[in-house]
C-alpha cells in the first residue's frame, strides 16, 4: 500500500474517550477514498473485546466496529498487549505485531494520526 493513514491508538478505554473517538473517526476516513491502517498499542486492544461496557464511550462501539468487520479491516495489535490482555477471542481481523513493524508503520505513512 503506497499512501496510507495511520490512525496509532495507544490511550486507555478504561479511562479516557479517546480510543472509541479514534476508531470511529478511522471508519470517517476509511469510508471515503482513504486507506486507513489502524494500530492499538497498550490498553487500546480493549476496544476489540466482547464487552465493552467497561469502556469509555463503550456503548458507541457497536455503531463503528461492525463495518470494519464487513469491510474486511485489519487491526493491527502490539503483540506485547495482546498477549497481555488475553483478548484471544474476537470477532475482528487481528494482526498481532512487533514494536518495531509499528515503527516501520508510521515510517511509511502518508499521515498518522495519534490518539
Amino acid at each position: 500500500m503506497d499512501h496510507f493513514i495511520l490512525v496509532l491508538i495507544k490511550s486507555n478505554p478504561l479511562k479516557s474517550h479517546r480510543p472509541v473517538e479514534a476508531i470511529r473517526i478511522a471508519l470517517g476516513l476509511a469510508s471515503g477514498e482513504h486507506p486507513v491502517q489502524i494500530v492499538l498499542m497498550d490498553q487500546a486492544p480493549l476496544v476489540l473485546a466482547e464487552e465493552s461496557e467497561d469502556l469509555v464511550d463503550g456503548e458507541l462501539l457497536p455503531k463503528f466496529l461492525p463495518t470494519f468487520k464487513e469491510w474486511g479491516q485489519t487491526f493491527h495489535v502490539e503483540e506485547e498487549s495482546w498477549k497481555a490482555l488475553k483478548l484471544d477471542k474476537t470477532e475482528y481481523q487481528v494482526v498481532p505485531i512487533p514494536t518495531s513493524r509499528i515503527a516501520k508503520l508510521l515510517q511509511q505513512a502518508s499521515r498518522f494520526m495519534i490518539f
